[in-house]
């Protein structure tokens, strides 16, 4: 498996997770006992997409600046420029986890429940737009030199 295909296999596994998580935010919304238990929800949030934005942002997208043609850049800038308002939410989300596990009132937890939605939602139509319009790009464009230095970039992020 080449790392554009793990990249795709990552965007499934983060579809699976969420589709978990949908059903986590409904049992949330149900269950009080679940709620001892929203920062580890946050850590969840933070740790997978941040990770996954990092990967893209220092590996990914520097080789695809070198490939995409003019026309095609702003595919890509369109999508790196959704990372910081995903972003902006997982600082929020934390916030609210925090407050809500030290003191938790009717309040934090619909704003808990709110911004999880408001950040899966946006996470769905980020990987979509990936999915759809960024992945295919790079199958018809990367040639083996670029599939060669997109590895040794994500091998070097590895050691990192």
């Amino acid at each position: 498996m080449d790392v554009i295909e793990k990249l795709v296999a990552q965007h499934t596994g983060i579809k699976e997770q969420l589709d978990i998580l949908n059903k986590l935010i409904r049992m949330i919304d149900s269950d009080a006992f679940i709620w001892d238990n929203v920062v580890k929800v946050s850590d969840f949030f933070n740790r997978e997409a941040r990770q996954h934005f990092i990967l893209e942002e220092r590996v990914l997208f520097p080789v695809l600046k070198k490939v995409l043609p003019q026309d095609k850049q702003k595919i890509l800038t369109e999508i790196e420029l959704e990372h910081r308002p995903i972003l902006d939410k997982l600082v929020e989300f934390e916030k609210i986890a925090k407050k809500h596990s030290k003191l938790q009132s009717y309040d934090s937890r619909e704003n808990f429940i709110k911004t999880s939605h408001d950040i899966i939602e946006s996470l769905i139509s980020h990987a979509k737009k990936e999915d759809e319009k960024l992945f295919p790009l790079i199958k018809s464009l990367f040639k083996p030199e670029n599939y060669r230095e997109f590895e040794d970039l994500y091998f070097k992020y590895l050691e990192v």
